[in-house]
């Protein structure tokens, strides 16, 4: 999957950046919003196995752990975010293993899991439907998936924002590649990354042709208090940028 090895090179030569952003809780977005709403929308994890697929440096699996999680699988792609979350001095291996490999070819049995988490995994590009197809693999018919990503109707890039005379028509409709450097507290990371969007419908048709019924919508965003009491959410959340999702295996497919 040559063009997926693009968002992978891209996370790689980024990867330092992104494990030191996290490690000292620099993104607001993620602290302060998208975290919080995952958290909420999982709610009690307690004895549950778990998948996070596109781990990156781990944090999110230790923080289920945290949550009482009893086992997580952490799947990632880029090497150098594997071996960070297997180094953390917080790694608890008789919990948490940490798999090299593609969220499209998941090392894990059939029905194995309870819950799958997609916390920003990015869209694959060669074969964007394959990855659900698999979740639905190995989560148990009674388990959940939640995913949540850059909002597909209204998040574009700094460029695209630019761009004289904004979008073409009809540009929701197909499929964008973006690439752009991403800036957290005035920091631009070293490389451009690349993210692929498609349409609402479109990712829909991804969950439901996988098996899934969506039972629950979200959209993080700051309240009105928060904006308040800090007018920093005024100048950087101007637009949703966040959708978020849980889906359930359907019992009938085809009538979801």
């Amino acid at each position: 999957m040559a063009d997926d090895e693009r968002i992978s090179n891209a996370y790689s030569a980024n990867a330092e950046f992104w494990i030191r952003i996290v490690r000292e809780d620099r993104d607001p977005f993620r602290t302060r919003l998208t975290d919080p709403a995952l958290l909420d929308l999982i709610g009690d994890c307690s004895g549950r196995v778990i998948l996070d697929a596109g781990c990156g440096e781990g944090y999110f699996a230790r923080e289920l752990l945290r949550r009482g999680a009893r086992r997580v699988h952490g799947v990632d792609n880029c090497p150098e975010f594997v071996t960070a979350a297997r180094t953390h001095p917080d790694h608890d291996p008789a919990a948490a293993t940490y798999h090299l490999a593609d969220v499209a070819e998941l090392p894990l049995l059939d029905a194995s899991v309870d819950l799958v988490v997609a916390n920003r995994l990015p869209h694959g590009i060669d074969e964007p439907g394959r990855r659900f197809h698999e979740f639905a693999r190995v989560l148990k018919p009674s388990g959940r998936l939640i995913l949540l990503g850059m909002h597909p109707c209204f998040y574009v890039s700094r460029a695209e924002r630019s761009a004289p005379g904004g979008l073409p028509p009809d540009s929701y409709f197909g499929t964008r590649t973006v690439e752009q450097r991403f800036e957290v507290q005035g920091e631009l990371s070293p490389m451009p990354s690349v993210q692929q969007f498609y349409s609402l419908e479109t990712y829909f048709d991804f969950l439901t042709t996988a098996g899934f019924a969506v039972t629950t919508l979200r959209e993080p965003h700051p309240n009105r208090e928060e904006r308040a009491a800090d007018p920093w959410w005024n100048e950087n959340f101007v637009r949703p940028l966040f959708l978020l999702l849980e889906c359930r295996p359907c019992r009938t497919p085809g009538r979801c």
